[in-house]
C-alpha cells in the first residue's frame, strides 16, 4: 500500500522499480490519479514511470470503496484512500511520508514505513549497494519534506549494516 508521496519519491531515486518486483505495491485510484494521469505525464518523467508501471500491473490499483475515515481524522484524498485501503485489506505495510497519514496509521494501528527506511531495507535485503543507498538517501534530504533527524537516523542505520557486514566478514 503506497500513497502518492512515497511513489513519487521512490521513482526519483530509481528505486520504485526495485520495489515493485520485490513487493504487492497496491494504491487507490485517488493516488494513481495524483501521480500518474495523462497531464502529468507530459511533465514529468516519474509520473510517466509510474504510469509503466500500473499499465504493466506491477503497480495495482484498487478501490477504497465508500467508506470514509472518522470524523476527528482530516487527510488528503490520497492519503485517506490509502489508508482506507490498507486498513480494509489487513495485512499490509502502508508506506507514507505524510505526517498527517502517520498519525493516522498510527491510530488505527496500521503499520507504515517512510521511504528512507525503505532505502535502509533495501540495502538489509541485499537489493541495492551501500553506495547506491547513501545516494537515494541524500536526494531524500534534498527533495524529500524530512527532518534532517529523519534522514540522519537513516544514513546511521545505513552505518549499521554496513559495518554489521564488515563485523560478520571477520568472523569468517
Amino acid at each position: 500500500m503506497a500513497d502518492s508521496s512515497s511513489l513519487i519519491l521512490l521513482a526519483k531515486c530509481s528505486l520504485l522499480e526495485i520495489v515493485c518486483d520485490l513487493f504487492e505495491v497496491i494504491v487507490p485510484e485517488s493516488v494513481n490519479m495524483e501521480v500518474a494521469s495523462e497531464g502529468l505525464s507530459k511533465k514529468y518523467s516519474d509520473a510517466v514511470l509510474i504510469s509503466d508501471l500500473t499499465s504493466k500491473g506491477a503497480i495495482k490499483v484498487h478501490s477504497p470503496g465508500s467508506d470514509s475515515l472518522p470524523p476527528p481524522i482530516s487527510l488528503h484524498q490520497g492519503e485517506e484512500d490509502a489508508l482506507l485501503l490498507a486498513i480494509k485489506l489487513g495485512k499490509s505495510l502502508f508506506a507514507t511520508d505524510d505526517g498527517k497519514a502517520i498519525k493516522a496509521a498510527r491510530y488505527f494501528k496500521i503499520p507504515f514505513i517512510i521511504t528512507p527506511k525503505i532505502v535502509v531495507e533495501l540495502v538489509r535485503m541485499k537489493k541495492i549497494s551501500f553506495k547506491k543507498a547513501r545516494e537515494s538517501l541524500e536526494k531524500l534530504g534534498k527533495i524529500g519534506r524530512y527532518s534532517p533527524d529523519i534522514i540522519a537516523d537513516a544514513l546511521v542505520s545505513l552505518m549499521e549494516e554496513k559495518n554489521g557486514k564488515a563485523d560478520n566478514n571477520k568472523d569468517t
